[in-house]
């Protein structure tokens, strides 16, 4: 028989509340990938739409070199893309961001590193953000192409 009943029941408890803890503890970290995930592709979405509606915008204006919207004064190129390119012909993907996605960051996860290559007439962006994911923008011909990526994979 068990001398303090209430030790007992109080280390039992304690015993329970630990295990309860240790298994959401191993639970959460699934949770929280595919909450960053989740966040990384509703950056995308964002980005895809704010990408349409520039272009709509310039389809409307009659298709105008420059278009002055939220504050910008937009470079838009033929096919109705804000260029992301500066006067001087060099690539600033830090603008492209800032018109496309000026929260910048995903979820509580902060930009870490923007990475931009010129091949030939095509461009690519690389935003790496804290969480471990990419959102990576290709312009191919007279597209653009957005995805989210894990870099940790």
């Amino acid at each position: 028989m068990v001398e303090n009943p209430r030790r007992a029941t109080a280390i039992l408890g304690g015993l329970v509340v630990m295990i309860v803890l240790v298994a959401f503890v191993q639970n959460l970290k699934p949770i929280e990938q595919e909450a960053s995930l989740s966040g990384s592709k509703m950056a995308k979405a964002w980005m895809r739409a704010s990408i349409q509606r520039y272009q709509q915008a310039w389809l409307v204006s009659g298709e105008p070199n420059v278009l002055m919207m939220d504050g910008f004064k937009l470079h838009m190129t033929d096919e109705g893309l804000v260029s992301p390119f500066t006067s001087d012909g060099e690539l600033d993907c830090d603008y492209w961001l800032a018109v496309h996605y000026p929260q910048r960051k995903i979820m509580a996860s902060e930009l870490l590193k923007i990475r931009g290559v010129v091949k030939s007439n095509n461009y690519m962006c690389d935003y790496t953000y804290a969480n471990g994911y990419k959102v990576v923008v290709i312009s191919s011909g007279n597209q653009l192409k957005l995805s989210v990526e894990n870099s940790a994979e």
